[in-house]
C-alpha cells in the first residue's frame, strides 16, 4: 500500500523568511542557491588527532545497537513543534520546524538519530573535552549516529538546545559550533554548509561552523553517518 505526501507540494517556501531576525542581523549571509562566488566551504579548521577517532566511531555503532531505538527526532503533535518528547514552541527554531513538518513532510519517521551527550561519552569524554574547553565555557558536547535513510532539515543553527538547557535566549554574537567527523566520507552520507558540499571527509575532520549559514545532512547511503559537536560560548 502506498501513501500519499501530506503537505503541499511548493517550491515558493524560502527557509530565509523562518530565520529569527537577530541572526539575519548579526550574520548576514547571500541566501542564493545558485551563488556561485562564495566563502561558505572557508571555515575548515583542521584534521584531529585528539582522539582515536575509528574506536569512538565503533564505539558509537555498539551503543545505538545496544539502544536500538533512537533517541531524537522531530515530529509536530497538535499544534507542538516536537524534538522527542519536547516543545521547542517558545524557542527560535520554531517557524523553521514548521517548514519542516507543517509545510513539508518532515516526521519522527525520517528523521530519528543517536545522541550521546557529555558524560554519556566515557572514557572518551575528557579527551574530546580537551579539545574546546580552553575555546568555549558552559560547553556541551554531542555524538551524533545518523542511520541510513535519515536527514537533518535544513536549517540555521539557533542553538535551541542551548535555550532549553539554560532558559535564556541565545546571545549569538558568544555562541559558536564545531563538528568533527567521526568516520570517513561514504557513498550517501551527505553534509552541505550553505553553498558548499562538504564530501569526500576523512575522520578527524573538524569545522567550525560559523553562525548564520543554511545548512543540512543526510544519509542515503548504506553505513552510519557519524558526526560530534562542541557548542558553547566564547570565552
Amino acid at each position: 500500500m502506498t501513501y500519499p505526501i501530506n503537505a503541499r507540494i511548493d517550491s515558493t517556501i524560502s527557509p530565509k523568511d523562518a530565520i529569527p531576525e537577530e541572526i539575519l542581523k548579526q550574520s548576514p549571509w547571500h541566501w542564493n542557491a545558485q551563488e556561485q562566488n562564495h566563502n561558505d566551504g572557508n571555515s575548515f579548521m583542521y584534521k584531529s588527532d585528539h582522539v582515536d577517532w575509528t574506536e569512538l566511531a565503533n564505539w558509537a555503532i555498539a551503543r545505538s545497537n545496544e539502544v536500538r531505538i533512537p533517541q531524537k527526532y522531530w515530529h509536530w503533535h497538535d499544534g507542538h513543534a516536537m524534538h522527542a518528547k519536547e516543545s521547542v514552541n517558545h524557542c527560535p527554531i520554531f517557524d523553521t520546524c514548521k517548514q519542516w513538518m507543517v509545510q513539508n513532510d518532515y516526521n519522527e519517521h525520517n528523521t530519528r538519530y543517536f545522541k550521546f551527550a557529555n558524560k554519556e561519552l566515557d572514557r572518551f569524554f575528557e579527551p574530546l573535552k580537551a579539545m574546546f574547553e580552553d575555546t568555549l565555557e558552559d560547553m556541551t558536547m554531542s555524538l551524533f549516529v545518523q542511520p541510513p535513510g535519515q536527514t537533518m532539515p535544513g536549517h540555521v543553527d539557533t542553538y535551541s538546545s542551548y535555550m532549553r538547557k539554560t532558559g535564556e535566549y541565545p546571545d549569538y554574537s558568544r555562541l559558536r559550533r564545531y563538528m568533527t567527523f567521526v568516520s570517513d566520507w561514504d557513498w550517501g552520507h551527505f553534509f552541505h554548509y550553505g553553498n558548499h558540499v562538504m564530501q569526500p571527509w576523512k575522520a578527524g575532520d573538524t569545522w567550525d561552523l560559523v553562525g548564520g549559514i543554511y545548512h543540512g545532512s543526510a544519509n542515503c547511503g548504506v553505513t552510519p553517518k557519524i558526526t560530534m559537536h562542541w557548542s558553547g560560548k566564547l570565552r
